[in-house]
């Protein structure tokens, strides 16, 4: 089939737009939800309980992050809340380009607050509050039931300025009164001075349950086949849509009114009919019954993927939405003439469709507490310590630790753990984020995932990650510890200004089908902006105003790189966390944007690092197998002269060896103190060791005999060894977040700042004024040379004044 002959586009053309009830993770990662925007001209989105129990429960796509959710200690209730809103901000984010250029009227979706608070206005209000704020997107619309409770609500919701979906809506009289709530909640607004633009409405009126109820008591009347059976035989399928028909006059009368027109005239915009439940449950009536009849201007039609489905192949769109209202008015005439209450089977609709929605609720809560109390069996990494003759000083330092109340004050973020002066304490406040970066991940997988098919589809073959230091050892780790699965793509990582390997990577990948990845927590960074500079001016050339589809960005919220992404068009600019240093970011896009392009299973990674996180947090004790005993270990070896660590670790973990190398580097060596860390030295015999030396061996999956036995002797010679066992690759995530918090209360032990580089800051600042000099006068000022010829010349370090020669 053509697009020009797909019925679902034709239906635009009259003013209706077509949304889908239905959502599911599998549609937004595999695009499936942005080939119905493409091919079938989607509109919007609607969910409800049902829908999401029917999802997260009858699908293995949630697995990974339930678990995770699990192992960081979340109730049901918050597994379910985060399982959805992860979904409606994706929806929400895939939708988006519908929504801006519609200039806000089409391209929502809709999330319903909890059906159990269909009766109670004020924790409607709060719950809605708190959704609305936490997904924090302009086309999010927040459901609300059309209860007498509801009303109050509606308004006040709308008086707060939130976009509502007015869901279980079937009476005419109940209509009326949820567009009145809409419009006293505009005209609340407008009394106190706010703006009315940009608030969103729709009212959804639900169709075949209306029909299923009402055909059941017409059958009644035609099995009787007395003198009313005629009567009850024509009014059979013809209730729900005759009340749609009069309900959409009523839409035209309240907002052609003076009343409103004096708010539209301040922006405020028409509460827009939704017809739902649109699926055809009567095996005798067409399944596009409810689709064809009421196609009209501005109204938007949410149907179920079947019917979405058949009026694909078989629907026949013409504007119908105003036809026969004669008819339809006899059609409601003749019902009550039959005595059969509109007003009570709509009431007892409004109470049937409660339950309906509470009973799947609950059953998914109940899922997930039963998963929750199977718990999620997923051990830490095995650590274990041989202290020689340092135990006993160790296990002081771990009880000094405990006595401080170091676990709470560490998880409270409490800057006085590290320092007393109060300027250090504000910088490292906002500098904590990595402690809770790994959950707030876990709702950004789909998104990655989703990111990750939608470059294929683009045609892409290849990565080229550029960054340094901290924005490029995590992504190194991921490339030389992980081969790319076969449906995603290779990645190269460029953290080196050498022109020959620059020039090999440019020779080794087809430019126009590569991906780069500019990576900057500052945005600033010199050799990364120059990488990005260089690659984009190729791109540029053989693609011109195009070339922007081929790049990513990376880095903190308002960033030159964001302007600069903003500026060209580039593909996406995913912002991080402001409070993440940069060798602290591997848990956050920094690592995981790569990995997911990778094929990575983000969503496991995560999972396993949530539970080297729990294991961290164990109220104020501190387990033996957490990186605070072993950041305590280390810590005090330190104080006690054995301050160079050696990494023992196979060769498929040599990067991660690197990692941790410049985290330990960077973050302890200041102020005279700190961890020299050695990666990549080979094992030698215990005697060509001083009594400087500490050590941490890997093992992964088996331990190898040949390093044990010498590992043994590093033992038996006095020696501290820490053993970490890691089961796979995957557990690398548990060794990011270990270290990361070893890292962190090794500075508290040694009384230094471990988030900060001054060394690192000073040199980024140094290279800057030295480009800056360059951009503005051409050149380099030029120092005096160090060298000249004749005599040899040096200073004394104490006293520069007085030259020896040699």
């Amino acid at each position: 089939m053509g697009s020009q002959d797909n019925p679902l586009l034709k239906v635009q053309e009259f003013g209706q737009s077509i949304w889908l009830d239905y959502i599911r993770r599998d549609m937004l990662i595999s695009g499936e939800l942005f080939k119905l925007l493409e091919e079938d001209g989607l509109r919007g989105v609607t969910s409800n309980p049902k829908i999401f129990y029917k999802a997260i429960s009858g699908s293995d796509d949630y697995t990974d992050a339930i678990d995770a959710l699990i192992v960081a200690g979340k109730s049901a209730v918050e597994i379910y809340e985060n399982l959805a809103f992860s979904d409606i901000r994706e929806t929400a984010d895939i939708l988006r380009s519908v929504y801006d250029e519609s200039d806000g009227k089409y391209g929502f979706v809709s999330l319903e607050v909890s059906p159990h608070l269909a009766r109670n206005v004020e924790e409607t209000v709060q719950q809605a509050r708190k959704y609305w704020k936490a997904l924090n997107k302009p086309n999010v619309l927040i459901k609300v039931p059309a209860t007498k409770e509801g009303l109050s609500a509606i308004r006040q919701l709308i008086g707060y300025g939130i976009n509502i979906n007015v869901t279980l809506l079937f009476g005419l009289d109940r209509y009326r009164e949820v567009a009145e709530a809409y419009i006293a909640g505009l005209e609340d607004r407008n009394e106190r001075g706010e703006h009315l633009e940009g608030i969103s409405s729709v009212a959804s009126f639900f169709l075949s349950r209306i029909d299923v109820l009402v055909d059941s008591k017409l059958d009644d009347f035609i099995s009787e086949k007395g003198d009313k059976s005629g009567i009850a035989k024509s009014l059979r399928g013809e209730v729900a849509i005759s009340s749609a028909k009069i309900a959409y006059q009523m839409y035209k009368e309240i907002f052609g009114s003076d009343r409103f027109k004096k708010l539209a005239q301040k922006g405020a915009r028409p509460q827009r009919v939704l017809w739902a439940s649109t699926s055809t449950k009567d095996p005798e009536y067409s399944d596009t019954k409810y689709v064809d009849a009421l196609i009209g201007p501005e109204t938007i039609n949410t149907v179920p993927m079947e019917t979405l489905h058949a009026y694909r192949d078989h629907g026949n769109p013409a504007a119908r939405l105003e036809n026969d209202l004669d008819k339809c008015r006899m059609v409601l005439k003749n019902l009550e003439d039959l005595h059969i209450s509109l007003k009570e089977v709509t009431k007892q609709l409004v109470e049937e469709g409660i339950e309906k929605f509470n009973n799947p609720y609950d059953k998914l809560i109940d899922e997930l507490n039963k998963r929750r109390n199977e718990q999620v069996d997923i051990p830490s990494d095995s650590q274990k310590f041989e202290l020689s003759g340092y135990k006993k000083q160790v296990e002081g330092r771990i009880e000094k630790l405990e006595n401080d109340n170091f676990v709470r004050r560490i998880w409270r973020k409490d800057p006085r753990v590290w320092s007393n002066d109060s300027r250090t304490q504000e910088a490292i406040s906002n500098a904590l984020g990595w402690l809770h970066v790994a959950e707030k991940m876990i709702s950004a997988v789909p998104s990655l995932e989703r990111f990750a098919g939608d470059i294929k589809r683009k045609g892409l073959r290849q990565v080229v990650h550029m960054g340094m230091g901290g924005s490029s050892l995590a992504p190194l780790t991921f490339v030389e510890s992980f081969e790319a699965s076969k449906d995603r793509f290779p990645v190269t990582v460029l953290d080196t200004t050498d022109p020959a390997t620059i020039l090999g990577i440019e020779r080794s990948i087809p430019l126009p089908e590569t991906l780069f990845i500019v990576a900057s927590k500052s945005g600033t960074t010199a050799e990364t902006r120059a990488f990005g500079e260089y690659f984009y001016s190729k791109l540029k050339s053989i693609k011109g105003t195009d070339a922007g589809d081929n790049f990513v960005v990376i880095t903190d919220p308002a960033t030159p790189l964001v302007d600069l992404a903003d500026e060209r068009k580039y593909l996406r600019t995913f912002v991080n966390y402001k409070d993440i240093g940069g060798r602290y970011s591997a848990l956050s896009y920094f690592g995981l944007v790569p990995a997911a392009l990778m094929g990575v299973d983000i969503g496991e990674f995560l999972e396993r690092a949530l539970v080297m996180m729990h294991c961290c947090n164990s109220t104020s004790h501190i387990v033996e197998q957490s990186g605070m005993a072993l950041g305590a270990a280390m810590g005090e070896l330190a104080v006690s002269g054995r301050d160079k660590l050696t990494f023992v670790m196979p060769n498929s973990l040599s990067t991660l060896g690197m990692w941790l190398e410049q985290l330990l580097a960077e973050s302890t060596g200041k102020e005279e103190k700190g961890i020299l860390p050695v990666a990549g030295e080979n094992l030698g015999d215990p005697s060509v060791y001083g009594a400087d030396r500490n050590f941490v061996t890997f093992a992964l999956n088996r331990v190898d005999e040949a390093v044990s036995e010498k590992v043994k002797s590093l033992i038996k010679a006095g020696h501290p060894v820490t053993k970490i066992q890691m089961s796979n690759k995957l557990d690398i995530a548990q060794e990011f977040f270990r270290w990361e918090i070893a890292t962190a209360t090794v500075g508290a032990v040694l009384g230094i700042n471990p988030f900060d580089q001054p060394n690192v800051q000073e040199s980024k600042d140094n290279t800057n004024r030295l480009l800056e000099k360059v951009r503005n006068d051409g050149r380099l000022e030029e120092d005096s040379p160090s060298v000249t010829e004749g005599s040899l010349k040096f200073y004394y370090p104490k006293d520069q004044s007085k030259p020896v020669s040699l």
